[in-house]
């Protein structure tokens, strides 16, 4: 793995070199702004850059704890969703010796002891604002950044719908899936067909008729009931939660040159 340069940090957050000696030094503090500082000391922090007596503080702080931060929940189908991937998440964690936490998402939300912050559907704009309040790695779990900086992992719904079609047919199901808070993770979706259909679970009376696939046990307990003719491609299972570990310890340990959205089949 290269070692990061300050020419590299310079470049990632957009700034001067000098600009950078000044913040990871803690001088001239009338030459930078309050954000960029955040930015900077962000990227010191993700890449691991060491002349930072900074970055070294953190590298050396393992608090074995991990955040999990979820949003408030409007329906019991989001809730339920997220009990799901919570529990494995923790049953994993817990045997590796990390301590999970969950929160729900404040403003300005501040984590100080923790090895990071697992961002469960949150909507990118939140995501953002979390990311200028806290310099330990952020990891969104069913939400879309536009920003690689940020690992970020969710299902690839490419392949569900190529599993409908092998099942059904082409134009012959409606993919049917939880609403999601974060709507750039539901524009990419929703650009794959035109037969896919979100729900919020609070009129169940208006679900999609016919062939349904769907990801979530939660929809898959609703249509079993009706019975519908379904195709479960299944969101919460181990591999997805193998790819959330493998996420964070990318995260925390600084690991360069990898691709940080994983789509997880």
């Amino acid at each position: 793995m290269e070692r990061i340069t300050i020419k590299d940090v310079a470049r990632l957050a957009d700034v001067s070199v000098a600009t950078v000696s000044y913040i990871v030094n803690g001088i001239h503090e009338d030459r930078y702004t309050p954000d960029t500082k955040r930015k900077v000391l962000q990227i010191v922090n993700l890449y691991n850059y060491q002349p930072s007596r900074l970055a070294q503080s953190f590298a050396l702080s393992k608090s074995r704890n991990v955040i999990i931060l979820t949003d408030k929940h409007a329906s019991i189908l989001q809730k339920a969703e997220s009990y799901d991937f919570i529990r494995l998440f923790c049953k994993t964690f817990e045997r590796l010796g990390y301590n999970p936490i969950m929160q729900t998402y404040l403003e300005n939300t501040r984590v100080d002891m923790a090895d990071a912050i697992m961002c469960v559907g949150m909507e990118e704009d939140k995501f953002r604002r979390l990311a200028q309040e806290n310099f330990v790695p952020l990891i969104s779990v069913d939400g879309k950044i536009n920003d690689e900086l940020f690992f970020q992992i969710y299902q690839d719904f490419g392949y569900v719908l190529a599993e409908g079609e092998k099942k059904f047919g082409k134009d012959n199901f409606t993919l049917v899936l939880v609403d999601t808070y974060n709507a750039t993770l539901k524009k990419e979706i929703s650009a794959l067909s035109e037969n896919i259909v979100f729900v919020d679970g609070n009129d169940f009376g208006n679900l999609p008729k016919g062939n349904i696939v769907t990801v979530h046990s939660s929809l898959k307990k609703v249509y079993g009931s009706g019975g519908a003719e379904i195709l479960f491609v299944p969101a919460n299972t181990q591999a997805r939660i193998d790819a959330v570990l493998d996420c964070f310890n990318k995260a925390t340990e600084r690991v360069q040159g990898t691709t940080h959205t994983v789509r997880v089949r």
